[in-house]
């Protein structure tokens, strides 16, 4: 398509608009040595150490694959549980454990609300693109609550048109997500671009055809991981924006797929 076509931006949020080591990896820490605490678990630091390990979190390095950086409270549930069932007799259900994991995660989004850190300057970012008249979404495996939560705290909530999370709507890459963001600011998939920093979220906008794929390297991936799926790839979201204020894919439309790439 031409791509200058392209009417909206649906964001990932973790890794795309905030720094994902800076708070996910105290978040998830701080996620494991509650679970210890309140539900009575053997306090080893082995057992923590392969929980953890069991979301994807290997000392501070994050798997871009795994739970941590793309699944969804749910699944961090499952992935405790299932563990914690081969290891010790467990007393709590999976529903239980889940109830308990969806209302601490936002308990700990909001204690550590000093580590929302964006990757750019977002107020800038979203101002120039409504003055492009680009419309705004957000599709993140999070839930509502604590993304609510990190849009205000960026101060950028009054920008975004469209929030999707994952306790109401399909999880990535699942299209659910791209198709309400369509419906909701009333686009074509193919005037949308997905913009975010897993594998993930480059399947979201094939599955959804979407007209741009944006991967970013603020986030988990590396650039070998995202630039078979992206047709464009970025430092930051801070870069859609061209120093002269032009969107980044005016001008790599007629220079080649990563126009704008990192080298």
């Amino acid at each position: 398509m031409n791509q200058n076509q392209i009417k909206g931006i649906l964001f990932d949020k973790d890794g795309t608009l905030i720094d994902f080591h800076v708070f996910f990896v105290q978040v998830a820490n701080d996620l494991v040595d509650n679970l210890v605490e309140d539900f009575h678990l053997p306090n080893d630091h082995l057992l923590k150490e392969e929980l953890l390990e069991a979301i994807g979190l290997r000392g501070n390095q994050v798997d871009p694959q795994g739970i941590l950086s793309s699944g969804t409270s749910r699944d961090i549930s499952v992935a405790f549980f299932e563990w914690l069932q081969k290891k010790i007799e467990v007393s709590f259900s999976l529903e239980q454990l889940n109830t308990w994991i969806h209302q601490k995660l936002f308990v700990l989004t909001k204690t550590n609300g000093a580590h929302i850190i964006p990757t750019t300057d977002l107020s800038a970012l979203f101002a120039e693109l409504r003055r492009h008249r680009i419309k705004v979404g957000v599709a993140t495996a999070d839930d509502l609550e604590s993304t609510l939560f990190c849009l205000e705290k960026l101060g950028i909530r009054e920008f975004v048109d469209f929030i999707g999370t994952s306790d109401y709507y399909a999880k990535k890459p699942d299209p659910h997500m791209l198709h309400a963001f369509c419906e909701t600011c009333n686009l074509h998939s193919s005037e949308v671009a997905v913009a975010g920093d897993t594998v993930v979220d480059m399947l979201l906008a094939k599955n959804g055809k979407a007209g741009l794929a944006i991967g970013v390297l603020s986030g988990v991936s590396t650039s070998e991981k995202l630039e078979s799926l992206a047709d464009i790839l970025l430092p930051s979201v801070g870069d859609i924006i061209s120093k002269g204020g032009a969107l980044v894919w005016e001008s790599s439309e007629t220079s080649g797929k990563n126009e704008g790439a990192c080298p």
